[in-house]
């Protein structure tokens, strides 16, 4: 499991990690704001992120082909 220091090790050394004041598309304000296409310029560390999504959908959800 990806651990909280090494998740936000990883965005900032990305560039996706943004600090400030934020008014999100739901109206509420938040002082960080991942930009997920920064990450996902890093594929070698996106899949870092993506992995254990991945298992969890595959032990949580059945897929039809």
């Amino acid at each position: 499991m990806l651990s909280l220091k090494k998740s936000l090790d990883i965005l900032k050394k990305t560039d996706a990690l943004l600090e400030g004041h934020f008014v999100l598309s739901s109206g509420l304000h938040s002082s960080k704001y991942i930009q997920c296409a920064k990450l996902l310029s890093f594929p070698h560390l996106a899949k870092v992120y993506a992995n254990p999504l991945q298992k969890k959908l595959k032990k949580n959800t059945k897929i039809l082909i």
